[in-house]
């Protein structure tokens, strides 16, 4: 009997990915990890953009005079289709980005001349496939560690290939 391989499929769902240097998951797998885009479709729901006052005495007030404040705020929701493929630990991974994504960037200033931007992106749902459980595993780890990475659910699934 010929030696037969399996795909590992990994669906995440109710995925949270934030960075300070990517807006979104699909820009950090390019970019860090040298993923390509193989599909990309999109179509924007809505955006809203919000600015907050600038002087921090108007916001917080004694010791939350320290704390760091938002003050600027844009969102954009979109339907999402987009297909990714790369190799992490010499195993090919491919990954599709499907459904809703919530995209928020935030402008933060830690003191009155100091701002960095946050970005949030939630997920819908994520589909991950390789012939590496393994390779899947560590991918995941790195993300979390690398970014701020959360997953609501996982489901593993196999499947043989005749």
């Amino acid at each position: 009997m010929p030696n037969q391989q399996e795909d590992v499929v990994l669906i995440l769902k109710g995925v949270i990915y934030r960075s300070v240097e990517f807006p979104l998951l699909e820009d950090f797998l390019v970019e860090k990890y040298g993923f390509r885009r193989v599909e990309e479709k999109e179509k924007e729901v809505s955006e809203v953009r919000e600015v907050f006052p600038s002087s921090r005495e108007e916001i917080v007030f004694g010791e939350e005079s320290r704390a760091h404040i938002v003050s600027e705020e844009t969102e954009k929701k979109f339907s999402s289709l987009k297909i990714l493929e790369g190799t992490y630990l010499d195993s090919k991974i491919t990954v599709y980005v499907m459904g809703d994504v919530i995209c928020r960037e935030d402008l933060v200033e830690v003191s009155g001349e100091e701002t960095y931007r946050v970005y949030t992106a939630e997920y819908q749902m994520i589909k991950i496939l390789s012939e590496s459980g393994y390779a899947l595993q560590q991918l995941l780890e790195r993300l979390k560690t690398d970014t701020g990475f959360k997953v609501e659910s996982k489901d593993w699934s196999f499947h043989r290939k005749t």
